[in-house]
């Protein structure tokens, strides 16, 4: 099968695919999908959020300290050139970090935050996070 042909057919179970999901239960998977987010994207925005967490907890050590040898994460944040430990910094996330993070990742995309950080939140990632960003963005 040639190649165009191949393209199109994966389009079409994508396509299938997305029609048996409900997209209330997974809006974020869907919105990866419908901005065709490539799998290294979605874990490099997954391992920021969740250093994001941990800093808006306090838990900058316990996170640091699980994390901080950990070579895959490192290759893979260094791909969208952000150094790993800029994401471990003591201080609180902000939404101009996180908008920052956003244009690192998804360069050749035009990236919504507060729909990305809705998706999240509406998929139960990191609730609380969401509602801090997500309260920074209405206060700008």
């Amino acid at each position: 099968m040639n190649i165009e042909k191949e393209i199109g057919k994966l389009k079409y179970q994508i396509k299938l695919l997305k029609s048996m999901v409900n997209d209330d239960d997974f809006p974020f998977f869907m919105y990866a999908l419908d901005f065709e987010f490539e799998e290294n994207q979605v874990k490099a925005l997954l391992k920021i959020i969740s250093a994001f967490d941990y800093r808006l907890n306090n838990n900058y050590h316990n996170y640091h300290g699980i994390n901080k040898d950990d070579e895959a994460l490192k290759t893979l944040l260094k791909t969208y050139h952000i150094d790993t430990y800029e994401i471990y910094k003591t201080e609180l996330p902000t939404i101009a970090e996180f908008k920052y993070y956003l244009n690192c990742i998804f360069a050749d995309k035009e990236i919504n935050a507060k729909h990305i950080i809705s998706s999240l939140k509406g998929q139960s990632i990191y609730k609380d996070l969401c509602d801090y960003l997500l309260n920074q963005l209405e206060g700008l």
